[in-house]
Order: C-alpha cells, then structure tokens, then sequence
C-alpha cells in the first residue's frame, strides 16, 4: 500500500499524465469494487503517514495534500469507500447499515456543520468556498466514516481483526516514536527531540497501552509483539512531552484497570467520578498542552498551577478562553460561523490563528453555534455508552477488551480536548477517532440479545 501511494506521488511529480490516468482509472474501479480494501487503504494510510519526522516511517505528506484546491486523497478514498458499499447493497438488494446507536449525535452534528457552514457563508469575514468545504470535511470525516466502517466490518471475526491490525499500527507507531526520539531524528524543539507532535499518534499508542493494560488485569493472554508494541508506546508517549496526553494516560488507566477488574460498588463509582473531575479541573486551570523542549521533569513540574507562569503559551490558552466566551456572549444562538476568525475583546500573551480555539467544546459552540457543543456532548456520550454495552455483554473477550480500551481513548480524548481540540478540526485525528466510533457501532450490532429476548441481537 506505502509502495503504491509513494509511487502515485512520484508519477505525479514527474507529469506523466498518458500513464497516470489510466491507473488511477483502474485503481479506483478496484477501489469501488473492494470497498474493505479503500477502508484499509484510508486509515492505515492515515495512522501511519507522517507529514514530518515520522521515525522509522517515511514521510508522506502527499496523503493528506488538497488535490486541485478541491479534494485531498482521503476524501477520494472515502467517497470510493461510500460509494462501493452502496453499490453493493443496491446489487444484493439489502439496505445498508447504520452506526446505531450513534446515529442521532451523527445526525446532530451534521445539522450543526450545516448551520456552521451557512452561517460563515454568509459572515463578513470573506471565508473562501475552498477553506469552507475542507474545515466542513473534517466534521463530515465523523459522520461518514462509521456509516463505511460498520459496513465492512459486518461480523466478529472482522471485528477481531480491526482490533489486531489498530494494536499493531499503534505498535509501530510507538516503535518508530521512541526511535525518532532516543536517536535525535525526531522533531527538535530547541533543547529536546521528542516523538510525536501530531495527536493521532499518541492517540493511538494511548488506545493500545490502555487494551493492553484491560488485557492483563483480564488475565486475557497477548501475543509478545503485543505487549512489547504497548511498553514502547508508553516510552513514545512519554517523550511526547504532551501533558494533556500524559494527564489523560494517568487517569484512564486506573479507571481502565477499575473497568477491567469487573469491580462494582459505590467506592469505585465514587472513586473514579472524584478523579474524573479532578482531572478535568487541572486541566483546565492548567491551560497546557503543547509540546516544550524541557526536560521531564521541568515538563512534569508545570502540571501544577504553580507552574503556568512559566509559559506564554498557557497563558495565551487563558486569554483565548476568555475572548472566545465573550464572542459566544455576542452570537450565543448562531456562533461566528464555521471558519470565521473570533474577535479579540482582550489583549492575548501570543499571536496565533483565531480559526482555532484549543478547548474543543467551546470551539464547536463558537463556530457551529450551541448545536454543536449539545452534537459534541452527545457524540462522546453516545461512544461512551456503546463502549460500555459491549464490554459488558459481547462473548468475545478481545471485543470486550477492545471497548474498554475505546471507552478509555474516547475519556482521554475529551481530557486532552480541554486545552487541545483536534475532533471536527484535524482531518486525521477526525478519521481515526470516527473510526473507532464505527467500530464500537458494529460490535454493538454484533451483540446478542438482551436476557429475556428471544429475537436477535441489534439490527
């Protein structure tokens, strides 16, 4: 797959169009006819690819680039995907697949992206179709991508499989950012070379240290691979120095090792809830996230609050939150419009795009209006919830194992969200946590009936 987009991009290059259009003809007729394998191709791609410093890996930026100021690769393959599966069903004369029970947060968000993209349409901000169209994409990535997922992935043995191929992704991941890291070919921010600066990356070595640690506390046995793709992402992910992911890894392994325990009580419900919103204040009065080049333990020291002073950036992070509540007070029903930049009320520490704001809630309400914070909420909600249906009544242990792991990623994200918004925002992480949404979505319809059910399981 990496030899085949490496050598398009090179064709590319080098203007050969007597030879490029007839592959690409082909390749997306067999593209459209396999959609498993246009799944495959789109997220692997998008788990691996690097758009710098990737490690051991090559880089690829290719695979993320706007073709002709209208679609990027990973569009064409999702519409190829889309568009193979509905053919399919249309042949067999069957109806395809929803991502229940995701679909109404689905439903929501792509009501609000519309208001979102109507409202900036209309806006006096000048926002170009071009811009309009990729930053609406990265909301659409979420809708559609579980509608593609939970159509391919139809039965459990593919449900075990997409767990196998996501923990061995994330093993590379995590072998090839420790790598970058220990060797110096990473990324450098003056003083250090650290892994990962992308989040996608540390998502999903996060997802894989979290399965493997549900694993063990199971008893569930794990190939070598397996477990030694976990111990290097715990070292990639640590020389990240994201501390919104580090604070995120600390609190959902206990609560993964809790869930994986089969502990039940009000002390353990108490528990969790009392370092849930412990996490969630530190974090938020923290404001940090982003990558420094101080050692760990300069870098561990600055998760407390006496440690914000120390960096512009966090400071800036503040000033954000206030002026981005103060355009939510002035548009509270409609928000600014999805790519139009947020006013400045008052004096920021750093100059920096105003398209984004790093507490992911705020930025769905500000660019989509109210009806994206309540789509936001309930997506999470909804993953939440799947998650824990799935662990608690599939028959197979690896699913099982897989939704913990999924319920821990999904908490994490929201953590890390609260001082860095990546969902609706970052095509790839867009992609890959959709994803896993579409997976949780199909090992819910793989899940048999309730106690006192005679019919089948969900439809």
């Amino acid at each position: 797959m990496a030899a085949g987009l490496v050598l398009f991009a090179a064709l590319q290059k080098v203007g050969a169009p007597g030879v490029i259009v007839p592959a690409l003809a082909v390749g997306a007729l067999i593209l459209f006819r396999y959609p498993a394998l246009t799944m495959s191709l789109l997220l692997v791609g998008a788990v691996l690819f690097e758009p710098v410093d990737p490690g051991l890996l090559p880089t690829f930026n290719s695979f993320y680039v706007v073709i002709q100021s209208s679609l990027t690769p990973i569009d064409v393959l999702l519409f190829l995907g889309l568009a193979g599966v509905l053919f399919r069903f249309v042949i067999e004369g069957r109806r395809p697949r929803l991502p229940e029970p995701l679909t109404g947060p689905l439903i929501l968000l792509g009501l609000a992206t519309l208001f979102g993209v109507i409202t900036g349409y209309t806006s006096h901000a000048a926002v170009s179709n071009g811009d309009l169209y990729h930053r609406a994409m990265n909301d659409v990535y979420l809708i559609l991508v579980p509608l593609l997922v939970v159509n391919v992935v139809r039965d459990r043995k593919a449900l075990r499989l997409f767990v196998a191929v996501a923990a061995a992704l994330a093993a590379v991941k995590g072998l090839s950012g420790a790598y970058a890291a220990l060797s110096g070919g990473g990324s450098q921010l003056t003083e250090e070379t650290i892994s990962y600066l992308e989040p996608v990356p540390n998502l999903v070595m996060l997802t894989l240290i979290l399965g493997t640690a549900a694993a063990l506390v199971r008893r569930q046995p794990l190939p070598i691979w397996c477990t030694a793709g976990a111990a290097l992402s715990f070292l990639a992910l640590l020389l990240s120095y994201r501390r919104s992911f580090w604070i995120a890894a600390a609190f959902t392994l206990v609560l993964v090792v809790i869930i994986a325990s089969r502990h039940r009580g009000r002390a353990v419900l108490v528990i969790g809830g009392v370092g849930l919103a412990l996490t969630f204040v530190s974090v938020a009065a923290i404001g940090a996230s982003g990558p420094t080049a101080k050692p760990l333990v300069k870098r561990a020291e600055q998760l407390s609050p006496a440690g914000i002073e120390a960096g512009r950036g966090d400071r800036y992070r503040i000033d954000e939150r206030r002026n981005v509540i103060a355009n939510i007070e002035d548009h509270p029903l409609t928000g600014i419009g999805l790519g139009v930049p947020w006013k400045v009320h008052t004096p920021l520490a750093e100059s920096h795009d105003r398209r984004y704001v790093h507490f992911a809630l705020l930025w769905f309400w500000v660019e989509l209006g109210p009806l994206g914070a309540i789509a936001y909420l309930a997506l999470m909600g909804a993953g939440l919830w799947t998650a824990r249906s799935v662990w608690r009544r599939h028959p197979d242990p690896i699913v099982q194992i897989g939704a913990i792991a999924a319920f821990g990623a999904i908490v994490g994200v929201m953590i890390v969200e609260l001082t860095a918004a990546f969902t609706g925002i970052e095509a790839r992480f867009s992609l890959v946590l959709a994803a896993g949404f579409g997976w949780l979505a199909a090992a819910w319809r793989d899940l048999p009936p309730p106690p006192g059910r005679l019919d089948a399981g969900p439809r």
